[in-house]
């Protein structure tokens, strides 16, 4: 399903349920080629991988349309603090109706830059060696780019997302201390993408976001919605 450039797939809330569903089933195959693996950065890849899965699995999928992401960026005062970025939770899956930027990360598809059409995000903390999936003592944010192109980087076959609408391209890290200011997007292409993390985790911590049902899941847990208003 996925593209290595072209047309972006179309997409809207009434799918979400289904593109989280691929996402893991995507995250699984990755974990299933990790014993192929060498290095002593594997333990570190499962870690990540198993974090991400668990994120789409415990968090309601977000849609975004293009007037919520403008309305946030209107709303972004900065500094902000830094641990806005998990203002809307220690975990997190939000899908943009379109691309939020486009971005180098990940190398992905043919010419090095892709659609950013989703984030996830999961808390952290770093022992100054490895990672640790951490909601409790978290020092920093690990954020995964989705997109609808396959990365070029990544050390597992492409052939893992084949059922999937997205994939992962990659991920960055963003510290929890102190406050932030998000980059400029011509010095950071994901800049823009913090910025929505930013002020959506501020707007939802001030009780300024109205969230509506989104598809046909509405009694799950982790039920897709929409955001509805932004204050």
């Amino acid at each position: 399903m996925t593209n290595i450039g072209g047309v972006q797939h179309t997409w809207n809330p009434r799918r979400m349920s289904r593109i989280r569903d691929e996402l893991i089933g995507g995250y699984e195959q990755i974990l299933a080629t990790l014993p192929d693996l060498d290095g002593p950065g594997v333990g570190q890849i499962e870690l990540m991988v198993t974090a991400a899965r668990s994120a789409l699995r415990e968090s309601p999928p977000t849609w975004l349309t293009d007037a919520a992401v403008d309305a946030f960026g209107r709303t972004l005062t900065t500094p902000a603090a830094a641990t806005d970025l998990v203002g809307a939770g220690p975990s997190g899956f939000l899908v943009f109706e379109s691309p939020v930027t486009m971005t180098t990360l990940g190398d992905a598809g043919p010419t090095g830059v892709a659609p950013l059409d989703a984030v996830l995000w999961w808390s952290a903390s770093f022992d100054g060696h490895d990672l640790h999936h951490d909601a409790e003592h978290a020092d920093l944010v690990v954020v995964h780019g989705l997109s609808t192109y396959v990365t070029n980087d990544a050390p597992w076959p492409a052939s893992v997302w084949s059922e999937s609408t997205l994939t992962d391209i990659g991920m960055f890290p963003l510290p929890l201390l102190g406050e932030v200011t998000p980059p400029h997007p011509t010095d950071d292409d994901l800049a823009p993408a913090i910025v929505v993390l930013l002020a959506l985790g501020a707007a939802v911590r001030a009780d300024r976001v109205l969230f509506s049902a989104a598809g046909s899941s509405a009694v799950e847990p982790a039920a897709p919605r929409a955001v509805d208003v932004v204050l």
